[in-house]
């Protein structure tokens, strides 16, 4: 049930669902609806932030998700909910809402959603009293979507002053939601994560090995630096190893997850060891402003045409496309050690989805340069 009639003079009203650990809720909070509400004003832009990380909050937006049928992939914060449309992330609110706004405001207004159990977590002074109402001016915007980042969230409790506010009968605790017309910015954890002794751990014994992998390939590449450069030999050197591709595939599937959290501001969904959301959002994540993860898309795809050029081609080409194989994952075992490096001393996080990556990356340098360097190839 809605909790208010639009009054005379247009207002648009939208909740926003938030985690106060969220680094793209901090920004899409503090870069775009604080000075929208700044410029609107209370009698023209009034906007609700819901934290999913307290009781009463994360069971709104559990409603939210039924009301909207929001699907799995898209369930998450920062969530904003503007009538009958439900915008995603950091970068679809930005692009969208403004737009929305004014179009809202053009039309007559846009009332608070329709959100079952709304009334109990929103100020009393932001609900009208006349009769509910669901009808909402109609926007060009979508229909409803989802929101980007996890449901699985986890962050310090957001004390605010709306605890005695909240009207009976509210089954839990409402300190999960404030009015951002006054001006308000949720907390947002900044604090250096605890220790996770089992994945620094883990990231540990991977980068031992990787660094061990890697001598040991080079070493081979220079003890067998001449023959490599004779490129008209024959035999051709090989490196058309079956298990290559298949691994190639493996870590293709994990560089394009970790490329659509990337690309989508979205939390990624980590599991028990490791905080991939705190490698994500670090500025390591990007070189030139190019995700890291959408340059191991490109990494995986070109190992895999090389392994099917070598395949394929017989003779000189054969042995290049070997060469370029064996180039391309010693680089990229190379960079994976920088990136865990990175996480252990730098970051002092541990992404389990970076550090699967770096151990594929690592056996496909092996796979490809351990038969190119043999001198009975």
């Amino acid at each position: 049930m809605a909790t208010g009639q639009p009054p005379a003079d247009p207002v648009v009203r939208a909740v926003l669902f938030y985690s106060p650990s969220c680094p793209h809720c901090h920004e899409v909070i503090t870069e775009v609806l604080l000075p929208m509400v700044e410029d609107y004003g209370s009698e023209q832009l009034q906007i609700i932030g819901i934290d999913t990380t307290q009781p009463a909050g994360g069971t709104v937006y559990q409603s939210t998700i039924e009301r909207y049928a929001i699907p799995t992939h898209r369930r998450g914060v920062p969530t904003l909910v503007v009538g009958n449309v439900v915008l995603v992330g950091s970068i679809e609110i930005p692009e969208t809402f403004p737009g929305m706004v004014e179009e809202g405001l053009a039309k007559g207004g846009i009332d608070w959603p329709d959100i079952p159990g709304l009334e109990q977590v929103i100020p009393p002074d932001a609900q009208e009293k006349p009769t509910p109402t669901t009808e909402l001016p109609p926007t060009d915007t979508p229909a409803p979507t989802a929101t980007n980042e996890p449901s699985a969230l986890s962050s310090a409790p957001l004390v605010t002053d709306t605890t005695t506010q909240t009207p009976p009968p509210a089954p839990q605790s409402t300190s999960s939601a404030l009015s951002l017309n006054e001006g308000e910015l949720p907390a947002v954890e900044t604090e250096e994560p605890s220790p996770d002794p089992v994945g620094f751990t883990l990231a540990s014994v991977v980068l031992l090995g990787m660094v061990a992998a890697i001598v040991y390939v080079v070493w081979r590449v220079i003890t067998n630096w001449q023959r490599l450069l004779q490129l008209d030999d024959v035999p051709s050197i090989s490196a058309a190893s079956s298990a290559i591709p298949l691994l190639a595939l493996l870590g293709l599937g994990v560089a394009i997850y970790l490329a659509y959290v990337e690309i989508n501001q979205v939390e990624a969904v980590c599991g028990p060891v490791g905080e991939c959301n705190i490698v994500q959002s670090s500025p390591y994540a990007q070189i030139l402003g190019i995700p890291i993860a959408v340059l191991g898309v490109l990494n995986y795809v070109a190992i895999t045409v090389l392994w099917v050029a070598h395949r394929l081609l017989r003779g000189r080409w054969a042995k290049l496309s070997a060469l370029g194989l064996l180039g391309l994952t010693l680089f990229g075992a190379l960079f994976s050690i920088y990136l865990t490096c990175l996480e252990l001393f730098v970051i002092h996080a541990i992404c389990a989805w970076c550090l699967s990556s770096a151990v594929i990356t690592t056996l496909l340098m092996l796979l490809a340069g351990m038969p190119t360097t043999s001198k009975e190839s």
